[in-house]
């Protein structure tokens, strides 16, 4: 496997910094190796599903990586096993790995192999299987399944790099998964924060100086409203991607970050995380660049094809996947020039206010880059004529509420058509929650 033999190549160097330490990419193969033997004494006879409990760190890693070297059918979850009895009972998982720093237990579960249809089109090609659940806000979290070995080889055109990247995004989150393997393909640091508050994401930054930063929308807003950034001069480049980047956000980011480079990513968990450019400092339009991707736009609906997108569901229909292999992605999106797009949102989220259609994103952005607003959350909400009117959630933490109430209204005004102005404006303590649910 490319993936575990660049691992060994790059011997002394750091792969994982935590509260563990640092562990050199020739400790992590000695603990890959030391998973592989444990794999090695159950003497499994067939493809077998495993649940992986845990966080990013260098047990969880070496034993997702043998798994799939080993042609298993793997789930990674957040937290601990009581917490996924569904996802496991799904999956049915017959082994538990549960994963915390350096150590891994292994726990029997079930005593029948899964006989889901797609374990079998999977085991009967030798592939692995990597499981990953989407949030689960409109419903039951679907279990998507994807050949693991093509997913791990899309990675192997890496550049070698040393500069040290953060992981954020969750280990059972394709975001998360990218951000790991694309660093260990390229031997460069993968730091993990002790958690995801903005407070410890910038002392882990600071303290081991990180120069590249994935993260969503939602959480750099929190990192400036939270003003602990006046330590991350190591940052070199943010890349930002899960829901759509407000124009005032970046800007705002981009004054904080003048010595960064932003570069806007996109993915879904059913086609994998795609290679993009920026077609100009500051722009929120992006082009793609990568060569196991097709793409096309339906009705401003963002359809895509790629290499590494998944075999199907295991619990859902197949009805967003066309017969000719088109996933459509419920991606609102504005063409531009030279074949560059712009992510407006989620088609389900779009406001219809008496025939005149907008996304939450836009006033979003006009809203955010008034001074007082430290987050928001623009939603539609019903209308006895108008069938829907726009309604925004504000943070903040100014002692004057009427005033910024008074401020925001002219803004949206001055910046936007009639039927997008808000006509309600509710202060709340937080909404952050909730725009996180829409990510993907």
């Amino acid at each position: 496997m490319p993936l575990l033999t660049r691992i060994t190549s790059y011997s002394a160097k750091p792969a994982l910094v935590g509260a563990w330490g640092v562990v050199t990419y020739a400790e992590l193969g000695g603990l890959i190796a030391k998973a592989r033997g444990a794999l090695a004494q159950l003497k499994l006879d067939r493809p077998t599903a495993f649940g992986l409990v845990g966080e990013h760190g260098p047990a969880s890693t070496a034993w997702l990586l043998a798994l799939a070297e080993a042609g298993h059918f793997v789930a990674p979850l957040s937290g601990n096993a009581a917490e996924h009895p569904a996802k496991l009972a799904l999956i049915n998982a017959q082994w538990i790995v549960a994963a915390e720093a350096k150590e891994a237990k292994l726990l029997p579960r079930v005593d029948e192999p899964s006989a889901h249809p797609l374990f079998a089109q999977l085991a009967a090609q030798g592939a692995a299987g990597l499981v990953l659940f989407s949030s689960g806000t409109s419903g039951a979290p679907k279990a998507m399944v994807q050949d693991f070995g093509k997913l791990l080889a899309s990675y192997a055109s890496r550049h070698a790099s040393s500069l040290s990247v953060l992981a954020l995004l969750g280990f059972d989150h394709i975001g998360g998964l990218n951000t790991l393997f694309g660093a260990l393909a390229a031997g460069a640091p993968v730091v993990v924060p002790v958690s995801r508050a903005p407070a410890d994401v910038a002392a882990a930054i600071a303290r081991h100086r990180v120069a590249v930063l994935p993260a969503s929308p939602t959480f750099l807003n929190l990192l400036l409203a939270a003003g602990v950034t006046a330590d991350l001069t190591s940052l070199r480049v943010i890349t930002y991607g899960t829901e759509p980047m407000p124009e005032s956000l970046l800007a705002r980011l981009k004054a904080t970050f003048p010595q960064v480079r932003f570069i806007q990513t996109f993915g879904t968990s059913e086609t994998g995380i795609t290679l993009t450019v920026s077609p100009e400092p500051g722009s929120t339009f992006l082009r793609f660049e990568d060569l196991h991707l097709e793409w096309k736009v339906v009705d401003d609906e963002l359809w895509l094809r790629s290499r590494t997108q998944i075999a199907g569901y295991l619990n859902a229909s197949n009805e967003r996947f066309t017969d000719d292999g088109w996933f459509r992605t419920g991606d609102k999106v504005e063409q531009g020039p030279n074949g560059t797009l712009r992510i407006l949102g989620r088609m389900s989220e779009m406001i219809n206010v008496g025939g005149e259609k907008l996304m939450p994103a836009e006033v979003e952005s006009v809203v955010l880059g008034v001074p007082g607003v430290d987050d928001c959350r623009v939603r539609g909400e019903a209308h006895p004529l108008t069938g829907q009117t726009v309604a925004v959630d504000v943070v903040s933490f100014t002692t004057d509420q009427e005033a910024l109430r008074s401020a925001i209204r002219i803004a949206c005004r001055e910046r936007l058509a009639r039927h997008k102005i808000p006509t309600r404006v509710t202060f709340v303590p937080s909404v952050s929650g909730e725009r996180m649910k829409k990510t993907r």
